[in-house]
């Protein structure tokens, strides 16, 4: 098997671990707050990240000149993008969260390309994401389509805010991992985040939560800081330095498929053609991007 199948095969685990995250985030909210099952979730992956460092990087250097970006990094993809999805998903509905979650690749294909010049743009990337967006869309409105009013107006525009936060995290962390090794970027991209959050874990709301927190709870959360952050992140910015962020971020479409299946077989939820037409689209979609070849290119980097 070569390598670059050997990455495909990781990212769509990472798109697995990232499916049911859904449900395990809903048992840690039994007990904690959304802030507070992010800042402990933030803090078990960065203690896990430290440790890995020191055993296997102990002598490994990054530039000053670079530390500001790993900085900017964990603002962007763990602390911002969590608070405002959170806080999105709160104000507007499933279906429509869904959706505008989907724009992600979008964004990161178009902003690789035209805006900093790191991809190229071809028509296997743009016609396997909008094969695997129509997928996603039909899965999560049955093909009813979405309703945006005044009611969820503004947790639309935040999670339409939160892909593009995405995008930006995925697009600017290459030149990163093109320097650097992709685990030593993200243990620190998580690190400096979680430093940056450290005053809530202070508060006595937060230590008191933690307490009374049940064995359940702590395995969740655990299984949040192991498989969805330190595995994941690593893997994914692993992608983006392997195979380049467009063939990488078409891989998050197959997240929300994962949450479809799970929620279908463990939690009876319904199901019907839409449902199978919009997941065989999601497949589809991200073996057309991930199979693109030369001769399809738009325009090259240099343009």
């Amino acid at each position: 098997m070569s390598f670059e199948k050997r990455m495909y095969i990781s990212l769509f685990s990472v798109a697995c671990f990232w499916g049911t995250s859904w449900s395990v985030s809903k048992i840690g909210l039994r007990e904690l707050s959304p802030v507070h099952l992010a800042v402990l979730r933030f803090i078990l992956a960065s203690i896990i990240f430290f440790c890995l460092v020191k055993l296997f990087y102990r002598d490994y250097v990054i530039e000053k000149e670079d530390r500001k970006w790993l900085w900017i990094l964990g603002f962007l993809g763990v602390i911002l993008y969590f608070f405002i999805q959170y806080y999105g998903l709160d104000m507007t509905t499933t279906v429509n969260s869904s959706i505008l979650i989907a724009t992600s690749p979008i964004f990161t294909i178009f902003l690789s390309a035209k805006l900093f010049h790191q991809e190229k743009l071809n028509y296997s990337d743009l016609l396997g994401v909008l094969i695997a967006f129509l997928g996603v869309f039909l899965v999560f409105t049955a093909g009813k389509g979405i309703s945006i009013g005044r009611s969820t107006i503004y947790g639309d525009l935040l999670l339409l805010l939160n892909s593009l936060v995405w995008a930006l995290f995925t697009v600017l962390g290459k030149n990163l991992v093109d320097k650097y090794d992709p685990f030593v970027v993200m243990a620190y991209i998580n690190i400096y985040a979680t430093i940056t959050v450290l005053p809530i874990a202070f508060t006595p709301a937060f230590i008191n939560s933690v307490k009374a927190a049940s064995i359940t709870t702590w395995a969740a959360v655990l299984y949040l800081a192991v498989f969805c952050s330190v595995y994941s992140y690593y893997m994914w910015y692993k992608g983006i330095k392997t195979i380049g962020a467009p063939k990488t971020a078409v891989f998050n479409y197959v997240n929300p498929m994962v949450a479809v299946i799970i929620g279908i077989i463990l939690l009876k939820e319904d199901w019907n053609i839409y449902t199978i037409i919009g997941g065989i689209l999601v497949f589809i979609g991200v073996y057309v991007t991930s199979s693109r070849k030369d001769d399809e290119i738009i325009e090259t980097v240099d343009s």
